[in-house]
């Protein structure tokens, strides 16, 4: 008969979700290594992120496996020793081992990232995985098969979905060769943007005995900054694995939706920095007339080129949005004018904005993702990073000069949980193999440059190393476990100043709190290390592969650790209290606030009420409740009493003490739930109270609001008024318009003709020498060459001994397509020129 285990996160160990597959071992995929091959050249081993939480959904992935089960409900059943259910997601294109899975923003998506494919799966709806267990089949795609495929000699390093991609849209992917992809989910074949950390491989030094370190041409992590008003959540750094590390910018989604006051303190900044140069007394960059000035004026114009691109777009999409909210058709055809379908369409199909966003996109591409007309200069990669103080040489086993960088990670560090408004600071964590964590403030945060003669090379940017921490490891570990150890960073989602440390051998709590609140405070003095807790630990044999942090109403506030062999390590986390400074801390009983120490804003009832405690406090004491059988142990025990001596008075006390105490717990227990009854009826006080607050408020709202809307209505009567004497004047001035055409037009038209001949031939200009000619001599070309390519790669393909391989090819099919690029270009432009010639044409006519 199957019983129900109530929900817990003790109980969250024993679910079915974490038994491993029965085809899996700790030999076919569970070892820490899952390439050997990755470590045989020292460079860093997979990352590892098997477990995801998405709301009241837990993802788990086992080999090549994807699990999904539900977290609501009250608990699970537990039927033939197996606890709960799961549903296995299913999809033709998950053929690799999964080292990684991401949920994206909106959790409708999930990132399944192997050593060199990703794959991205379309999750059920938010509960599906309950009930009884079983396959799903979900639907699935590749992303960029040709560059992320088994054969590729880039690995898979770091995925993030942008926080600012159009319906959590946005991927970014880094791989091991120093490239950085943008990738649109809706159109997945292409990246969309590309940001090359390193040199081309036709430049890299490929001898076998080299100078270079191959570390320095290995990507391993990479991390979006962060900001208020300034360039920093546009600008991405790169970590190396020797620990170098290159910051660009602005990095920005194809289709961002970007908090609108975002934007506003960004143009405020820029505005405010370039009124600063113009000033007289601004040589604290440079003399006048200086070529740090220059450099520093340009690098400010570029900027501000930049920030006005963006809101331009800004406000035609808040202009595009009113005019399609508040014109009327009637008034749109009025002027003569007519939205055009594509556009139209287009704008229906994409889903609006959330409220307080703005959606844009980078300047030198269009909406599509094409290049953008005018001219627009690449990004300059800035680094690698100079840290001054540098960091110690510390770390865990004997090859500790031979530890890889294999994470970063900036935290938006304040030191004071409680304010929001005050100021804050970037510290950035850069984790390595053997166990050292290194901690640096971004003082002086990184800024876009450009490629130009206006804002030459750019100087070296610092970065302070204030701290290097070592996390403990077990003893006595083999050298590889160690080499082989890629430890990964996990923000907060509650406390901003504290990162997680997940590696091989446990999962460790790092809080920079204590030194960002003096360091921000301008304290004197030596500034405090920083609170470092471990709170996993795992054997070597089982390595952690997974860590997760969450809160939420089902959850609540914790984090989870998931070893190879499919055991869970659950930890519940403690939210920060401010220290009020009361003097002795309260009792037990009195732990609850009052409610003259919480705001109106805050529920009373922080802590849920343990009814079981007390209930379990009254029927299972500290000692021992059974007073008749003390009065069972007398020796006349069930005969008639003739006499009272030493053993009945000996008994009677000790069964009216046990009374007296399990009385005393009845009290207390009464006691506690008399305190509950107050405090929960001082909260529905609380709520009446804030209740009528807010119907005063949305009652002022409406009638605010009703005045607002007849005033409006007003407007719009007095706008249709001025549109209809407006086109009465128009259509007058046309009538009495009477255009002559001057001497310059004429020299237009001349010149037009003589394009138009040059281009479709005439009495000048012979027919083999026209631009359209010459398109044409291409096209045809160009149908002879493709078949014959077409035809040999087909022969090649299905020849096993292949006369090309597929580095010769790729060169012929950059050549043929750079050619064919050109040819659609020249077409385009042909295709322009004879538009203009045949509208000057025309108008030359009607102007005879």
């Amino acid at each position: 008969m199957a019983s129900t285990l109530p929900f817990s996160l003790e109980a969250l160990r024993s679910h079915a979700i974490f038994v491993p597959p029965a085809s899996s071992s700790t030999d076919d995929g569970w070892e820490l290594v899952d390439t050997p091959g990755l470590s045989a050249d020292g460079l860093p081993a997979p990352r590892n992120a098997r477990i995801a939480v998405r709301d009241k959904d837990l993802i788990v992935a086992f080999g090549k496996e994807v699990r999904i089960t539900t977290l609501a409900g009250e608990g699970w059943e537990v039927n033939a020793g197996s606890v709960g259910a799961y549903k296995t997601l299913k999809s033709p294109h998950l053929t690799f081992t999964i080292h990684q899975i991401i949920v994206n923003p909106t959790g409708r998506l999930l990132a399944v990232v192997g050593h060199h494919q990703l794959v991205i799966l379309v999750l059920p709806r938010a509960g599906f995985g309950s009930g009884t267990g079983g396959d799903v089949v979900v639907r699935s795609f590749h992303v960029d098969e040709y560059q992320h495929s088994p054969s590729s000699t880039a690995a898979l390093t770091k995925v993030i979905w942008h926080p600012w991609g159009e319906s959590g849209n946005s991927l970014w992917v880094l791989a091991s060769d120093g490239k950085l992809f943008e990738y649109d989910v809706l159109r997945p074949q292409d990246p969309v943007q590309t940001f090359n950390f390193l040199p081309d491989n036709a430049t890299r030094v490929k001898a076998k005995f080299s100078a270079i370190d191959p570390l320095s041409q290995y990507a391993s992590s990479f991390t979006f900054s962060a900001g208020d008003f300034d360039f920093g959540p546009l600008m991405v750094y790169v970590l190396m694995a020797n620990g170098d590390v290159y910051t660009m910018g602005p990095a920005l989604p194809l289709h961002a939706d970007v908090p609108a006051t975002y934007l506003q303190s960004l143009s405020a900044w820029v505005t405010e920095r370039t009124k600063r140069l113009e000033k007289a007394d601004a040589g604290q960059v440079g003399d006048e007339g200086s070529a740090e000035r220059a450099s520093y004026a340009g690098r400010l114009a570029l900027q501000a080129q930049w920030v006005d691109a963006i809101l331009r777009q800004a406000r035609t999409a808040r202009d595009d949005g009113d005019a399609d909210q508040n014109a009327s058709p009637a008034r749109r055809r009025g002027f003569g004018l007519r939205e055009s379908t594509s556009a139209s369409t287009a704008r229906a199909d994409r889903p609006a904005p959330g409220p307080g966003m703005v959606r844009v996109h980078p300047p030198h591409l269009t909406e599509s993702g094409s290049p953008a007309p005018g001219v627009h200069r690449p990004l300059v990669r800035q680094g690698p990073l100079v840290f001054d103080p540098s960091p110690q040489e510390v770390g865990n086993g004997d090859g500790v000069d031979e530890q890889s960088a294999t994470d970063l990670i900036v935290l938006r560090a304040s030191g004071d949980n409680e304010d929001d408004s005050g100021p804050r600071a970037n510290v950035v964590a850069i984790a390595w193999s053997a166990g050292r964590v290194d901690l640096g403030v971004a003082i002086d945060t990184p800024e876009p440059r450009w490629v130009t003669s206006r804002d030459p090379a750019p100087g070296d940017v610092t970065l302070p190393i204030l701290e290097s921490i070592l996390i403990s490891y077990p003893a006595a570990l083999e050298p590889e476990a160690v080499e082989a150890n890629t430890p990964s960073l996990v923000s907060d989602p509650v406390h901003p100043d504290v990162v997680y440390v997940q590696s091989s051998f446990g999962v460790d709590a790092i809080s920079v709190a204590p030194w960002v609140k003096k360091l921000l405070d301008g304290s004197e003095g030596d500034l405090p290390p920083s609170e470092v807790a471990p709170l996993i630990a795992a054997a070597p044999s089982r390595p952690i592969v997974g860590t997760v942090t969450f809160c939420n109403i089902t959850l609540g506030y914790g984090i989870l650790g998931l070893a190879s062999s499919g055991q869970l390590a659950t930890v519940e986390l403690d939210f920060r209290v401010q220290d009020r400074g009361d003097g002795a801390p309260p009792s037990e009983v009195a732990a609850e606030p009052t409610p003259a120490d919480v705001p109106d804003a805050q529920s009373l009832l922080v802590k849920p009420f343990d009814t079981k405690a007390l209930i379990a406090s009254i029927r299972s004491p500290s000692t021992p409740f059974n007073p008749r059988a003390a009065v069972r142990k007398l020796p006349d025990n069930g005969k008639p009493l003739a006499a009272i001596g030493p053993d009945h008075l000996r008994a009677l006390a000790d069964a009216s003490s046990q009374i007296r105490a399990q009385a005393e717990a009845v009290r207390t227990a009464s006691a506690v739930i008399e305190r509950r009854v107050d405090l929960q009826v001082a909260e529905y006080a609380r709520q009446l109270s804030v209740l009528r607050d807010a119907a005063a408020k949305a009652k002022a709202t409406r009638e605010t609001a009703t005045a607002s809307t007849e005033r409006y209505e007003q407007m719009v009567v007095e706008q249709v008024a001025l549109a209809d004497r407006l086109d009465a004047v128009l259509s007058a001035m046309l009538a009495e318009y009477r255009p002559q055409i001057g001497q310059v037009e004429r020299k237009w038209f001349d010149e037009l003709d003589r394009l138009r001949q040059r281009v479709s031939g005439g009495a000048a200009v012979r027919r083999n020498q026209t631009l359209a000619h010459r398109a044409q001599v291409l096209k045809e070309q160009l149908g002879v060459v493709r078949p014959l390519a077409e035809a040999a790669q087909k022969e090649e393909g299905v020849s096993e001994s292949q006369a090309y391989g597929q580095k010769q090819l790729r060169p012929l099919e950059q050549a043929l397509g750079s050619r064919g690029d050109e040819l659609a270009r020249m077409v385009r432009k042909l295709e322009s020129l004879n538009f203009k010639v045949d509208a000057a044409a025309a108008a030359k006519d009607d102007e005879e």
